[in-house]
């Protein structure tokens, strides 16, 4: 396997890069939470309205609505995180075992993450460093009253970053092949009825965005969508997800961006959605590899 080592603090293109991706993150959390609160606004003076438009007996069972069923569902969610979090896959077998062990004259070869950042989309950094290893990374949203108007929504993003450096021998185009092991669980429940509108889903994908010079075009793979109005799922998410990037370098240090957004929403009392690779010695997002060709 082949493998760039990477001084700490050594490479100031690198801290360029780290402290730009950064920035991008917390516009893109800032991006999301005005979005939400907007929507919030809005749909709560559109919900004001409605009340008052309505007669006294229908008023009062709008707002029975907006409260029914959140204990109920809390209790649920334990239950269920219990028993899909005990649920444990089989243990990976090597990584040669899996891809093989085969390696091209021209190739750079197998590549480990040179650094790592877990970010939240509440403006957190939950970890960072060099050489990452296992990383737990989860999230949750619940929601609240009746959900109508897109009101009493709640929703979450995590982004697993992981960094890639090689020096690229010649001037030419190289394929990545990404691997990504998870190892972990999803929960999604909504109950839509007459009088509300509630929904709840997660969402996984990976993007893969080089940078040599400037930064190259970012290519993105959804690997999980599960959601509806009218859901109850929980269950695992395990193995390995692959993706394909490509770009054309010159013979110098090139670095490779993958991100892992693990997103959760969830509108209405009682509706949850939770992404878990964190909980228990068997949940934990692992170590990516990339193969450059």
């Amino acid at each position: 396997m082949t493998m760039d080592n990477i001084q700490q603090g050594s490479d100031p293109v690198f801290e360029r890069l780290l402290a730009a991706r950064r920035e991008e993150v917390v516009a893109l959390q800032q991006k999301q939470a005005k979005q939400l609160a907007d929507l919030e606004s809005r749909g709560q003076a559109k919900l004001a309205s409605l009340k008052e438009s309505l007669p006294q007996e229908l008023r009062n069972q709008l707002e029975q609505q907006e409260t029914k069923g959140e204990a109920d569902a809390a209790q649920e969610t334990d239950a269920a995180v219990a028993e899909v979090s005990e649920a444990a896959p089989a243990e990976s077998t090597s990584v040669q075992a899996i891809f093989g062990n085969v390696t091209s004259a021209a190739a750079v070869g197998w590549l480990t993450p040179y650094y790592g950042t877990v970010h939240g989309s509440d403006g957190t950094v939950y970890w960072q460093g060099y050489n990452p290893g296992n990383i737990d990374a989860s999230c949750f949203a619940n929601g609240s009253g009746s959900g109508l108007f897109g009101t009493g929504a709640g929703s979450f993003t995590v982004y697993v970053d992981w960094w890639f450096s090689f020096t690229a021998p010649q001037n030419r185009n190289y394929s990545h092949t990404i691997q990504v092991p998870f190892n972990g669980f999803y929960i999604v429940r909504a109950d839509d009825g007459w009088f509300d509108s509630k929904e709840a889903r997660v969402n996984i994908s990976l993007t893969s965005r080089g940078y040599q010079y400037n930064y190259k075009p970012a290519v993105t793979n959804n690997v999980l969508s599960v959601g509806n109005d009218n859901i109850n799922v929980n269950d695992r998410f395990d193995g390995w997800r692959t993706m394909y990037y490509s770009d054309l370098l010159g013979a110098d240090r090139a670095y490779l961006l993958v991100t892992a957004a693990l997103y959760v929403y969830a509108r209405g009392g009682g509706s949850t959605a939770q992404l878990n690779f964190a909980d228990g010695s068997a949940n934990y997002l692992g170590v990516p590899w990339v193969y450059v060709d």
